[in-house]
């Protein structure tokens, strides 16, 4: 065998139902179902590509079992797969060097769910504990407090997250200053756009031209205009805004107010149920 030759693989993922079998930093890795089985390079002792069926033998102390045989429709692929095991198959060299192979089993489903949210909850945002207490202390408060009617508390708590958070994009997008700042003192000059794959939004773009000083800036919008024109601030100039038409502009207004107004509804509940809460007291 010779050394491994890694660098100038294509990549090929053999999939058929839930197996999947791909090389990857010179290793084989072979999933079925829950479980991955990977074999380094090393432990690799033969492949035999034969129409549609591959199989790969593995060396005699390896733990994964001897051989392990697929089938798939395509022979493109499998033989564009067996040229990729063959290319990383190298040489064992001391027996201390070898590396072994391993399995790994993932959980069942549910199991991987409350696994990734206890993680979000301990150590990703703030957010996420907010909301891990606002579940554990609001429901039963909602539902406990004998506020007249009994459903107005269910109804509040339900729909106050969605409040929060149609307030919360709304603040976003309610950065009216921009339009001051860039009708007081910005600069309008051309600029190179292009579509924003990052962005969910279909308008947004990314923005490149260069200031008066000479500077290159990329920066990012939402609303692209009809020219090819950019407006930036020579303060900030990541801060951009693109000429639009009037049309556009009664687009963005909608959008503006969308929010704002929804977030607004759906706090009438709470409202209501703190104006009443009071009355407990009495």
């Amino acid at each position: 065998m010779g050394e491994s030759n890694s660098e100038a693989l294509a990549g090929v993922v053999l999939a058929k139902g839930r197996t999947r079998v791909w090389v990857e930093r010179d290793a084989l890795h072979w999933s079925r179902g829950r479980t991955t089985v990977t074999v380094p390079g090393t432990q690799i002792r033969q492949v035999e590509v034969a129409g549609q069926s591959l199989t790969v033998t593995l060396f005699e102390d390896a733990q994964a079992g001897r051989v392990m045989t697929l089938r798939h429709r395509n022979e493109a692929v499998v033989a564009a797969l067996g040229a990729e095991i063959e290319a990383i198959m190298g040489d064992a060299g001391p027996a201390e060097n070898l590396q072994p192979v391993r399995r790994r089993s993932e959980r069942v489903w549910p199991l991987r769910v409350l696994a990734g949210l206890r993680d979000r909850v301990l150590h990703g945002s703030p957010w996420w504990r907010r909301a891990l207490w606002y579940l554990v202390l609001g429901l039963p408060l909602a539902v406990w407090l004998p506020v007249e009617p009994r459903s107005l508390g269910v109804f509040a708590w339900l729909l106050l997250p969605a409040s929060v958070a149609l307030l919360r994009v709304w603040a976003v997008m309610a950065e009216l200053d921009t339009w001051w700042v860039m009708w007081r003192r910005g600069i309008t000059v051309w600029a190179r756009f292009e579509g924003d794959s990052n962005s969910e939004a279909a308008s947004a773009y990314i923005a490149h031209f260069r200031t008066l000083d000479g500077r290159e800036v990329t920066a990012r919008g939402q609303i692209r205009g009809r020219r090819d024109e950019i407006r930036y601030d020579p303060q900030d100039p990541s801060r951009v805004l693109a000429p639009t038409r009037v049309a556009r502009l009664g687009v963005a207004l909608t959008a503006f107010l969308g929010p704002g107004l929804f977030g607004v509804a759906c706090g009438i509940p709470a409202i209501l149920w703190l104006i009443r809460l009071p009355a407990l007291l009495y």
